[in-house]
């Protein structure tokens, strides 16, 4: 017996790309995008899957059947009508989609790329067509586990093709630091902004690179006067890169958005950073990174402790006044930077493939189909990491019927 899967597809900064062969590396989108591009191809190869994609964007996917809709609620009555019940969709949906999901008879696997917004959280909880809400790594999916909507979640870590071995790096030749991300307040680019004068003092040789900028998920972004980000963020991050007289300091170099392309840069670099303070889901720029050679350096906070192992394949530092001591002591110490970048290759080369997965993904697939309920699977490890502890506190009590209306964390914080 197949099973029928609905994906609704609406990543407005796909339109007219090319998405149908993810094995040649990432076009220039964000990460969501791409990594819904492996899953899809992943699934179209095997595990007795029919996939059938509702797309927002005109956009090129490794499956056979695509449906255009106007919009995310105009995809989901289509798949409705087509008897296609039970869809895969990413959250952060529009207000439009939300506001119906209880009155159309489907069944819901929301894939959380972003963190759950508390209004969020409310709405899956209580809607039973909401039947998985799956984390893409352990470190988001404990991040729940004091909700009640853990009753319904599971957790299977982003895909990732690696490049082509000739993108190795080898032993570390340049002083080169690469951040990737795009540049909105979001991602905190202006924290290494901040920090990076500092580094200079203590390694003057080193370099910054830059791949993205404020376009990668809005086109249309009115950019600053250097053509970067947005005129306000330009104005919080520029500082820390450009002299007295407002020109970029030497060594500091700004990319713009990168496909594959991006690798031959990462062949030259000395160390990788994402979003410094450390708020990602997951982080597929740092297993990206990884996979060529390159340690990387970032915040001990959420997802990146899925995708970057501490002391192992990188450096997490705890609180952001630590980032530029930790940059430091990697560009410094060549024979730790070495080491660290061979553990990154194979860590990162062996983990991620989207093969491994495809069981995982199967076995939700079917259990939201038949309304299976979700195992709890208690954490075990970073036990540290935003309260676990409390948090695995919290699931208990809620195991107690009578006890179950003792607020979340979530509930707490509301937000």
């Amino acid at each position: 017996m197949a099973y029928k899967l609905a994906v609704l597809y609406n990543e407005p900064e796909t339109e007219g790309k090319d998405l149908s062969r993810p094995e040649l590396g990432n076009p220039g989108v964000g990460g969501t995008a791409y990594c819904f591009a492996m899953i899809l191809q992943m699934l179209q190869q095997g595990g007795g899957v029919e996939i059938y994609v509702y797309s927002v964007q005109d956009v090129k996917l490794p499956v056979d059947n695509i449906i255009r809709c106007e919009n995310g609620l105009d995809g989901l009555r289509k798949a409705e009508k087509n008897a296609h019940r039970t869809v895969l969709l990413r959250n952060h949906q529009e207000d439009a989609v939300y506001a119906l999901l209880g009155c159309l008879d489907l069944r819901y696997i929301f894939w959380m790329h972003n963190r759950l917004s508390y209004t969020e959280i409310q709405l899956f909880r209580t809607t039973k067509q909401v039947k998985r809400v799956v984390a893409v790594g352990r470190e988001m999916y404990d991040f729940y586990v004091d909700d009640l909507i853990c009753d319904k979640m599971a957790y299977v870590p982003n895909p990732f093709i690696p490049p082509a071995e000739q993108y190795n790096r080898g032993p570390v030749r340049e002083k080169r630091v690469t951040y990737v991300g795009s540049l909105i307040p979001d991602k905190n680019f202006h924290i290494l902004a901040a920090y990076w004068k500092q580094v200079l003092a203590a390694v003057p040789d080193a370099t910054l690179h830059v791949i993205g900028n404020g376009r990668l998920y809005d086109a249309n972004a009115q950019m600053g006067p250097y053509g970067l980000a947005q005129s306000d963020y330009e104005k919080q991050f520029m500082p820390g890169i450009t002299d007295e007289n407002g020109q970029l300091l030497p060594g500091v170099v700004f990319h713009g958005i990168m496909g594959a392309e991006k690798y031959e840069v990462f062949q030259n670099t000395a160390i990788g950073i994402i979003n410094p303070l450390g708020t990602e889901t997951f982080g597929l720029a740092a297993v990206e990174m990884e996979s060529c050679g390159v340690p990387v350096v970032c915040r001990r906070k959420y997802g990146l402790c899925d995708s970057v192992k501490d002391q192992e394949t990188g450096l997490l530092y705890p609180e952001v006044s630590e980032l530029a001591p930790t940059l430091i002591r990697l560009l410094q110490d060549t024979a730790l930077n070495n080491q660290m970048g061979a553990a990154a290759t194979t860590f990162a080369r062996t983990t991620f493939l989207p093969q491994n997965m495809r069981e995982d993904w199967v076995r939700i697939i079917v259990d939201a189909t038949e309304s299976r309920v979700a195992r709890y699977l208690k954490p075990f490890s970073n036990l540290d990491n935003n309260n676990k502890k409390i948090r695995m506190i919290l699931h208990e009590i809620h195991r107690v019927p009578f006890l179950r209306w003792v607020p979340s964390i979530h509930d707490i914080q509301k937000k």
